[in-house]
């Protein structure tokens, strides 16, 4: 029953709230193509594509998770009920990864199809980077209660990340792309200590159970 409650929970979620993210990452995945020549590419030129559009995704999927209770309707609709706001928040995230790694398979798996070096350790790695990066779009969402900052924070990274790889040593998001090593672990793990954080900030500085 419970089970089943909070299917209900997060279908109606995320068809109210959250659809018109998720068509955006799709629109993303949609332009790769036309952005980037998928064929034929080695692993070192394959990865970029790979390290460049799904961290649009990612920011686009993790920013606006907390959104929704920016409406006062909406706010006092999750306030009301007896599910905690934090496994609501979870469900979003949930889903929200879930999301980004099909799309990144998706892409990964068109990439294979048209004869591009492609491995899963790449594929994981491109999901590592966009995880991270939407992690921090969502931690600055949350601590100021404004998913714009997110947005506007989340943007900057990614500009850093084009210009300013080296820079950003083991925090660089493009590091296959730059043959950097070691980066995916710590970035992975930034981003889900973001999350926490986030999460702990919210229960603490605005009392959310």
């Amino acid at each position: 029953m419970e089970s089943g409650c909070l299917a209900r929970i997060a279908y109606s979620d995320v068809r109210h709230n959250l659809l018109v993210h998720y068509l955006a990452a799709v629109g993303v995945l949609l332009v790769t193509p036309v952005i980037f020549g998928l064929e034929g590419l080695s692993s070192r030129m394959a990865a970029i594509p790979l390290e460049t559009m799904p961290l649009l995704m990612g920011i686009v999927l993790l920013t606006p998770i907390l959104a929704p209770e920016q409406n006062e309707c909406i706010f006092e609709v999750v306030r009301s009920k007896k599910t905690s706001r934090h496994i609501v928040t979870g469900m979003r995230i949930v889903c929200s990864l879930v999301i980004l790694a099909v799309l990144i398979g998706v892409l990964g798996g068109y990439m294979m199809c048209n004869d591009c070096d492609v491995t899963f350790r790449m594929l994981a790695g491109a999901f590592a980077g966009a995880f991270a990066i939407g992690c921090f779009g969502f931690f600055f969402a949350a601590v100021t209660d404004n998913p714009i900052i997110g947005y506007m924070v989340s943007l900057m990274y990614f500009m850093m990340n084009l210009f300013l790889k080296k820079e950003l040593w083991k925090f660089c998001l493009m590091s296959m792309s730059y043959g950097i090593s070691g980066c995916k672990p710590v970035v992975a793990v930034t981003g889900a200590v973001l999350i926490a954080a986030a999460l702990i900030y919210r229960k603490i500085a605005k009392n959310e159970n």
